[in-house]
């Protein structure tokens, strides 16, 4: 479905959001009114310079929300580009999704959209550009989004790690001549030579010896897939895409996160541990340290008992019996790959047009997104769709406004998802319920593949 400006008005009047869980269980008559505004940044990455670098992003560091209040959100654009708001990993109304050219109108610069939703889950998500993404997300637009529990978790703190790399020329601002680089686009996407932790190089985070902290990491990169070497403190993964584990999962050692995932993890900090302690990523020939863990004072030690289990969000459980349409999904293309013709804008192209058109990447023969669904299904019916990775290339498969499972042997089977890596020449039956009614994408979130070709959609109708 392709939005008109003729449109825009209609599409923000027209949404529709749920009543409210508030923490006390009586719903406000009103929305809480937030203002955001995307503008140009600038940030002192390289003080012997003494030139800040020019980036994009909003005007707040992190926007927390709560768990069942209802949100009227305006944002206002103060850049030069047009753009919108993606809300990712939130299942929230359709209209409200922000996929410029699906279901919103793009905002032009100098003009505002206003985003009315509910947040159903608490956890850890991210908004983020879906106008032209490849560019703008380089240029760092989006930020952080917490949607907080309405029943505290029990930690003493709760430190947020968005990791990102950014690629630097040497006048030591953003290489903004290789964005759509038509190589980083065929092959694993655009990588950085620069990296940040919540938009600062090597920051230090106070923790108190004794003390358990909840980490939440946040993958904002375009592509590159981090391995992240921990302090190694005693640690559980308590939450996957934003989702409690049952169960949290006990962790030690070398860990990936893919673009667009998300963990939480809960860490018991040793009671005598003292001085700084680095969050590495492997490196030649030694590893880059990230962030750090900066040992402030102590406190008695909470025990030896592993953290409880997360409230639980409201995710209805199925099972391989409910399922009532299956469909296969084959990823083609890439360097190295057999991709040789493919539909395009629905025509059949040979492989030389394709990339005059700069597209690289199919879906089921398919470059870009088709006119037609992957698949409909109605509210409530269990889909599942075999994701078939037929490229050299890993992939970091992202469906909006759902959370699934998968059958992946890189992810315990409790977990749930909203976006899921999968390796070059692998296979992964993923499973959903159907959600919201409306238009949903289904991409991967290596953002120069979605760019080249590596899109889809569902329609979820009433």
């Amino acid at each position: 479905m392709t939005i008109t400006r003729r449109n825009f008005v209609r599409l923000s009047t027209l949404a529709m959001v749920s009543l409210p869980i508030t923490r006390s269980l009586s719903a406000p008559l009103y929305p809480r009114r937030i203002k955001l505004v995307l503008h140009p940044e600038q940030r002192n990455w390289f003080p012997e310079t003494e030139i800040p670098i020019d980036l994009w992003g909003f005007d707040h560091d992190v926007l927390r929300l709560r768990r069942g209040e209802t949100v009227e959100i305006e944002v206002e654009n103060r850049l030069t580009s047009p753009s919108s708001v993606h809300w990712h990993g939130l299942r929230i109304d359709n209209q409200m999704d922000g996929v410029s050219g699906m279901t919103q109108a793009p905002i032009l610069p100098g003009e505002r959209f206003i985003y009315r939703f509910t947040p159903e889950d608490a956890g850890t998500y991210w908004a983020h550009s879906h106008h032209q993404s490849y560019e703008q997300l380089a240029k760092g637009l989006y930020m952080p989004l917490i949607v907080e529990e309405n029943e505290p978790v029990d930690v003493d703190q709760d430190i947020l790690m968005a990791i990102d790399d950014w690629r630097v020329n040497q006048q030591r601002q953003l290489d903004t001549n290789s964005i759509g680089s038509l190589h980083d686009w065929s092959h694993g996407g655009r990588m950085g030579n620069v990296f940040t932790v919540n938009k600062l190089i090597q920051p230090a985070f106070d923790v108190v010896a004794g003390s358990r902290v909840r980490l939440r990491l946040i993958n904002t990169a375009n592509a590159r897939i981090f391995s992240i070497l921990p302090p190694t403190f005693p640690a559980w993964i308590s939450a996957k895409d934003g989702q409690p584990l049952p169960s949290p999962i006990e962790h030690s050692g070398q860990f990936f996160i893919g673009p667009a995932e998300r963990y939480d993890f809960v860490l018991d900090i040793p009671e005598d541990a003292e001085g700084t302690y680095a969050f590495q990523m492997p490196g030649n020939p030694s590893p880059l340290d990230l962030a750090y863990l900066r040992i402030l004072g102590s406190q008695p030690k909470r025990g030896d008992s592993p953290p409880k289990p997360f409230p639980a969000n409201a995710l209805t459980r199925y099972n391989d019996t409910d399922v009532t349409q299956s469909i296969r999904l084959e990823m083609t293309g890439g360097a190295m790959g057999s991709l040789r013709q493919a539909m395009y804008q629905g025509r059949l192209m040979e492989l030389n047009e394709l990339i005059q058109n700069r597209q690289i990447w199919a879906f089921n023969g398919t470059a870009s997104r088709p006119d037609e669904p992957l698949l409909e299904a109605k509210t409530g019916d269990v889909v599942e769709i075999e994701l078939i990775n037929n490229s050299r290339w890993p992939h970091s498969m992202h469906l909006h406004g759902h959370h699934f499972k998968a059958n992946s042997p890189h992810y315990d089977s409790s977990m749930w998802h909203d976006t899921l890596l999968i390796a070059g020449g692998e296979s992964v039956k993923i499973q959903f319920q159907a959600g919201k009614p409306g238009s949903w994408l289904l991409h991967c979130h290596m953002i120069e593949h979605q760019a080249a070709g590596m899109v889809s959609w569902i329609r979820v109708v009433a």
